[in-house]
This record gives C-alpha cells, structure tokens and sequence, in this order.
C-alpha cells in the first residue's frame, strides 16, 4: 500500500471516530432518528444496521416516505443498554 492511501485510510477513521463520538454525546433522548443516527449511537456502521434490521434484530423502521426511515430514540437507547438481540430462528417452512 502506498503511503497517500494508508493516509487517506487514517483520516477516514479518524473522521467515522469523531463522527460517531459527537453522535453519541449529541443523541436525543425523545423524538425519531434516522439510520446513520442510530448506527453511529450503537456503534456499527450503517450496512451492518441495516442487515440488522433485514434479519430482524433490529425492528423496522417507521417510514415518512420512500427515502425517510426513522426509529424511536427510545427503542434506540434501549437497544444500546442491552444490546443487539441475536438474530430470530428460522422455522422449517422459512427460505434461507
């Protein structure tokens, strides 16, 4: 690897670091969150969030319209202090 992209590497964590810090201290205690809100809170990164949501440890968002999914900070908060459920059991009948 080159010296400019272990750079460019470093900075881009630093920056998701820093991010995710303000997000934390900055987070609502009422109200509705957006995806990168709550990631950033729960600490994972919004692909992962959203697999979460996909597999259902994460409850669905309530959506405002095609491109608005928001979550109860409340949920949110609750999700932080006993953490991420695992993943539900298929049934037989389920597709993998």
């Amino acid at each position: 690897m080159t010296e400019v992209t272990q750079q460019t590497r470093a900075q881009r964590q630093a920056e998701r670091l820093h991010f995710n810090k303000i997000a934390a201290e900055n987070f609502p205690q009422v109200g509705n969150v957006r995806a990168n809100q709550s990631a950033a809170y729960l600490g994972l990164g919004l692909s992962t969030f959203w697999l979460y949501v996909e597999q259902g440890r994460i409850k669905r968002p309530i959506k405002y319209g095609v491109r608005v999914s928001v979550w109860d900070a409340v949920y949110i908060h609750q999700l932080r202090e006993t953490g991420i459920p695992p993943a539900p059991k298929k049934t037989a009948g389920e597709a993998a």
